[in-house]
């Protein structure tokens, strides 16, 4: 990733324990990754661990929570610009101090997880209606891009 990547709604710039969301307002929200046996088994379900790193394991699973931490949330913004067309919805209401519904959350978490494995660990989502590959491309520019 870049170390700030700017999308429709919103800019992520790379911070060294994380990054942070700055939306078109100003206002800003952030991510850290949490050492924690739930966050490693979702970060190597979505295809960063074990990766091929030549350093020790716990090392290795730093590195991967921190990727997984970091492309987890540029995602959440370009689920919102493609499937809610705007910004994402819980980052946003997140990023203004108001409260998030939990099912709402658990939707777009699900569907930012879904693009994410797909993205990194190639699983294709059985989900008629999108242009997959494309998606996956633009999201390979972003994630990808030096």
């Amino acid at each position: 990733m870049r170390p700030v990547t700017t999308l429709a709604h919103a800019t992520v710039t790379l911070t060294p324990d994380g990054c942070v969301s700055t939306f078109t307002d100003g206002t800003m929200w952030g991510a850290q990754p949490h050492d924690t046996p739930d966050y490693d088994a979702i970060a190597q379900r979505c295809g960063y661990y074990p990766r091929p790193y030549p350093t020790t394991v716990s090392c290795a699973r730093a590195d991967a929570r921190m990727q997984y931490c970091r492309e987890h949330d540029l995602l959440h913004h370009v689920v919102g610009e493609v499937f809610f067309f705007g910004p994402s919805p819980v980052l946003w209401k997140l990023a203004h101090n108001q409260a998030v519904d939990p099912m709402y959350a658990a939707l777009e978490e699900a569907m930012v997880m879904t693009l994410q494995r797909w993205v990194r660990a190639g699983e294709r989502p059985i989900i008629g209606g999108v242009d997959w590959e494309a998606l996956r491309a633009r999201c390979l520019g972003l994630l990808d891009a030096a």
